[in-house]
Order: C-alpha cells, then sequence, then structure tokens
C-alpha cells in the first residue's frame, strides 16, 4: 500500500473525530452551534466516497451534494457564531441552483471536470460569503485566526478548480476521479494547510465562551447591566493614561416596595428593566451603568463635568416619570430619585465620589422623591457626615 493510498483514509477519519468533538462541545454550551459538527461530518463523509467507492455516477452525485451541505452548515455556523444575518433564503436558493446544475451534470453530461468546477465553486462562495459578512464584526483574536483558517479552505478550493479545471488535461470521466492528482491534491492540502479550519474555529468557539462566562460573572442577570464587580473591573480596565475624571449619578426608584407589594415581583422586575433601558440609553457610547443591588443603580460618566452630569440626570427623571406606566399594569406615576457627585481625586475618588453621591440621592428621597440632588464638594464632607444619614432601605 503506498502513501497515496494511505492519504485517502486519513481525512474521514480525521473529520470524524473533529465532528464527534464539536458534538460534544456544543452538547456542553461551548460551540455555538450544531452545524460546525454536521458540517465536519458530512466533509469526512464526503472523504469516505475516495476511501471507499461504490460506483462513479453514486459517488460523484453524493458526494458532490454532501460536500454542499457541509458549505452550507459551515456558513451557518460562522453567521451564528458572530451573530449575523443569516441570509437563509439567499443561501438556500443558491444550494438549490446548484442541485439543478449539478444533477445535469452527473446525469446527462458526465463531465467529471465540470462537475468537480461546479462544486468547489459553489462551495467556496457558500463559505465565502458568509466570511464576507462577517469581516467587520471579527475583533477578538480568534476571531480573526478563525475568519483566516475559513479564507484559507476558500482560496484554496478556489485555486485547485481553476487550476485543474484550466491548466490540466486529466481524464473527464466520472470513474477517473478516485485515481485523479485532483483527488491526491484535495487530500494533501485538506490534512495540511486546511486542517487550520477546524482548530482556528475550536479556538474562537472557546474564546467566545471564556467572553460569555466572563460576562455572566459582570453582568446583572436580570438587567444585563454591569453588576458590582463587573463595574469595578470595567473602571480597572480603563486605560491607566486617561485617569478617572467625571462624574457618578445613583439613582433609586421611588416606593418602590409599595409596587412590589401592590402589583407583584413580576411588575417590579419590569419597572427595574425600564431603569436599565434609560442608563443604557444615556450610556450608549460612553460611561459605564450597573445594578448594584435591589433597585439601585450607579452610573459613572468619564470626563463628563458636574454640571453636564446634572443635566443628564434631569432628563433621566423626566423620561422615566413620564413612561405610560399602563403597559405594564400600573396605574400611577412611578419615579426615581438621583444623587450626583465629582470624581475630585481621580481612581483613588470613585469611591468617595460614590459615597457623596448616595448621599446626595438619601438627601433627594428626604426632601420629597422625584428630585436631582448634588453632592457637595469635599470640603464639606465633614458636614454631611455629622448627619449621619442611611445609606440602604430608601424606598
Amino acid at each position: 500500500m503506498g502513501a497515496s493510498d494511505v492519504i485517502v483514509y486519513v481525512p474521514p477519519v480525521l473529520f470524524a473525530m473533529i465532528a464527534l468533538a464539536f458534538l460534544v462541545l456544543w452538547y456542553m454550551g461551548i460551540a455555538t452551534s450544531w452545524q460546525w459538527s454536521a458540517g465536519f461530518a458530512q466533509t469526512g463523509a464526503g472523504f469516505a466516497f475516495s476511501a471507499f467507492p461504490i460506483s462513479p455516477v453514486f459517488d460523484a452525485f453524493v458526494s458532490g451534494l454532501i460536500f454542499i451541505g457541509a458549505a452550507y452548515c459551515y456558513g451557518s455556523a460562522v453567521l451564528l457564531h458572530f451573530k449575523a444575518p443569516m441570509h437563509r433564503l439567499e443561501r438556500r436558493l443558491f444550494a438549490l441552483g446548484y442541485l439543478v446544475v449539478h444533477t445535469y451534470i452527473i446525469f446527462v453530461t458526465a463531465s467529471l471536470r465540470d462537475e468537480l468546477l461546479l462544486t468547489d465553486v459553489t462551495f467556496a462562495v457558500l463559505l465565502g460569503s458568509a466570511l464576507c459578512v462577517v469581516i467587520p464584526k471579527a475583533s477578538r483574536p480568534a476571531d480573526i485566526a478563525m475568519i483566516v483558517g475559513s479564507m484559507i479552505v476558500v482560496i484554496d478550493t478556489l485555486a485547485r478548480a481553476i487550476f485543474f479545471y484550466f491548466f490540466t488535461e486529466a481524464g473527464n470521466q466520472l470513474a477517473d476521479f478516485v485515481n485523479s492528482n485532483y483527488n491526491l491534491a484535495v487530500h494533501i492540502t485538506t490534512i495540511t494547510i486546511c486542517i487550520l479550519f477546524p482548530f482556528s474555529a475550536l479556538g474562537a468557539m472557546a474564546s467566545a465562551a471564556i467572553d460569555r462566562h466572563r460576562d455572566e460573572s459582570e453582568k446583572d442577570s436580570l438587567t444585563r447591566l454591569l453588576n458590582r464587580r463587573g463595574f469595578e473591573q470595567a473602571v480597572d480596565r480603563m486605560p491607566q493614561s486617561i485617569g478617572i475624571q467625571g462624574a457618578v449619578l445613583i439613582c433609586d426608584i421611588d416606593h418602590f416596595k409599595r409596587v412590589n407589594d401592590e402589583y407583584g415581583h413580576a411588575v417590579g422586575d419590569k419597572v427595574i428593566v425600564a431603569v436599565a433601558d434609560e442608563l443604557r440609553h444615556i450610556t450608549a457610547s460612553y460611561g459605564h451603568a450597573a445594578r448594584f443591588g435591589g433597585e439601585e443603580f450607579v452610573v459613572f460618566l468619564p470626563g463628563v463635568s458636574l454640571e453636564h452630569a446634572v443635566a443628564i440626570a434631569q432628563l433621566l427623571r423626566v423620561s422615566f416619570s413620564d413612561r405610560d406606566w399602563h403597559l405594564i399594569g400600573i396605574d400611577h406615576q412611578v419615579t426615581m430619585s438621583l444623587g450626583v457627585s465629582a470624581i475630585e481625586d481621580g481612581k483613588s475618588g470613585l469611591q468617595a465620589a460614590i459615597d457623596r453621591a448616595d448621599r446626595a440621592l438619601y438627601s433627594a428621597k428626604a426632601s420629597g422623591r422625584n428630585q436631582v440632588a448634588v453632592a457637595p464638594r469635599s470640603s464639606t464632607q465633614n458636614f454631611l457626615s455629622a448627619h449621619n444619614w442611611p445609606r440602604r432601605h430608601r424606598a
């Protein structure tokens, strides 16, 4: 048995193992889609027809469908990974067009060269078009590596198709495929350069799983805002050269306990989510909003003056109170109170600013609620502390 005879058995076994691995990863919630496993399984099955041929017509027809099915699954998996539009109708119509031409070539013209060109070009288009959609979305190094690995497959497929169609004089009968140089070339490139594709996909899956785990640990499960830990991590990740400057505001829903008691915790959760929506809107392009617990929220606005922060707080207060609360079953106005403080001492002063904003918030509550209170500068801190204002349970 020669080296070329051994090579034909490698891809079916290799891709079967890869497909099983991705199936396990999908079951564990690490792989983003079962279609990774389906694509690699179909690739292995397509190569199996070279190792265990049945008949030339049957092998060519079925293996062509299998490889295009694999390309469709790869494209779907890539789009799902990046949460990009799936374009299912367009991609399915393109695959259907392949089926029509593929059937004609196999059963009418029986041209091996035309069949190989058609299948390779269709495979490259199905995978390459998905890559074109997601390239702008790639930011993580592992995602970029996956796109590079996928592009290598596309380039290899097109280069091989063009070379063997236009620059060789290989046999044109379907029965010539098994012993052709084309078949040997596709096996060699698959187990050398193209094997980067599944491993780069695996790396992208692992990177995404790590990010999801970190996201879950740093995000509030109800609102998807940062939690206290996430807020601290976000501040720590800020470039040291920028420094921590700006303002902090703290907001709290007025009479929130009454909302829970009268309408139930499910409605109360909707009110909390409404606050999160408002905060997410004002921090869409800058700043960090976090739910520290219960109905208490903290917003860090870097580089924002105290006057600007107060204006933002007033806008937030008015926008929140003007909501149509009848949509969630509440028949009266729901309001919030806010405390605002400037950050005076950089990163070391952020917690002090939060403390001052917290005291200002209580002042707004004590003054009648549905108000914005501004914390005095730290030079008056002793005066504020002398009042011994409580800092929790401010419904």
